[in-house]
């Protein structure tokens, strides 16, 4: 049973979720009129305006996106405390990552945290999107997230830099080479789905430019970086990528495009500081 404190922060995630006084009081089986009185008392607790019309259309002020921040903080808390008496001696993370970083950099850190027998891994690896989701949700500790995210909406801080590089096979003609962004666009691209860190950093890439995805020959999009480096390796085709993906197979080679010198961050992301530093040093360095 939910606190009323927690059932009040769930009432307000609620209606910044769904944007619709109908539906939030559909799913939270309440009254219209009672969803709404609801919202005034809380603007009229904090004089601020958390929601507004614009005609019919219900819009976010940037007083919700701060109060949000806090109700997402406060929702880890919460559940940050009842895993504490849930587990007793035992020292469980739940940890996302994205792709790139699940797969090819955080395998040893989480390897070495678990020689302890006492430690346990929940990791979910996922899209940047996904994964954001799940923060808000309180469902994760922390996320390790590579390339684009709004910073505007989340507490964060830097892991490290990555170069972001072209990749091909090793028979390719672009195999060690600089290359220009017009021979790039003459290739098969293999891209990540869309939402995900990746493929928003490769866009803004091209974007910079003046130019898009739609540029290229031919565009394929695979959500599993097996599948794209065996594609990559097998199809004559090119992908784009963090350097720890093509360092992964020894088939692959890495290019580079004039003017897109690129460096993607690796940034921790989460919702509550203090939860988030305390499981970071203790998977990267075991410190309590």
């Amino acid at each position: 049973i939910k606190s009323s404190a927690a059932s009040d922060v769930y009432k307000r995630q609620t209606v910044y979720n769904e944007m619709n006084y109908r539906k939030t009081a559909e799913k939270l089986n309440m009254t219209q009129p009672g969803v709404t009185q609801h919202i005034h008392y809380i603007e009229n607790y904090y004089g601020v305006k958390l929601f507004s019309y614009n005609g019919k259309t219900l819009s976010r002020t940037p007083n919700a996106e701060i109060l949000k921040r806090h109700i997402d903080s406060i929702l880890s808390e919460e559940r940050e405390t009842i895993r504490e008496f849930s587990q007793k001696e035992k020292t469980v993370l739940n940890i996302g990552a994205t792709k790139t970083i699940g797969e090819f950099v955080l395998v040893p850190v989480v390897r070495e945290f678990l020689r302890d027998e006492n430690n346990s891994v929940n990791l979910v690896v996922d899209n940047t999107e996904n994964l954001l989701r799940s923060l808000e949700n309180a469902e994760l500790d922390f996320a390790v997230v590579e390339g684009v995210f709004d910073k505007t909406k989340y507490p964060y801080h830097l892991y490290k830099k990555e170069h972001f590089v072209g990749i091909c096979s090793k028979s390719h003609p672009f195999a060690g080479k600089t290359i220009s962004l017009k021979e790039i666009f003459r290739e098969t691209l293999i891209v990540r789905e869309s939402g995900s860190g990746t493929r928003r950093l490769l866009e803004q890439a091209i974007s910079e430019n003046g130019f898009s995805l739609d540029c290229f020959h031919r565009v394929i999009s695979v959500s599993n970086f097996s599948v794209i480096s065996d594609m990559v390796m097998k199809n004559n085709a090119i992908t784009f990528a963090y350097e720890p993906v093509a360092k992964s197979k020894k088939d692959l080679a890495v290019f580079e495009v004039d003017d897109m010198q690129i460096k993607g961050e690796f940034n921790f992301v989460y919702c509550n500081s203090r939860i988030a530093k305390e499981k970071i040093d203790l998977l990267f360095w075991g410190r309590k």
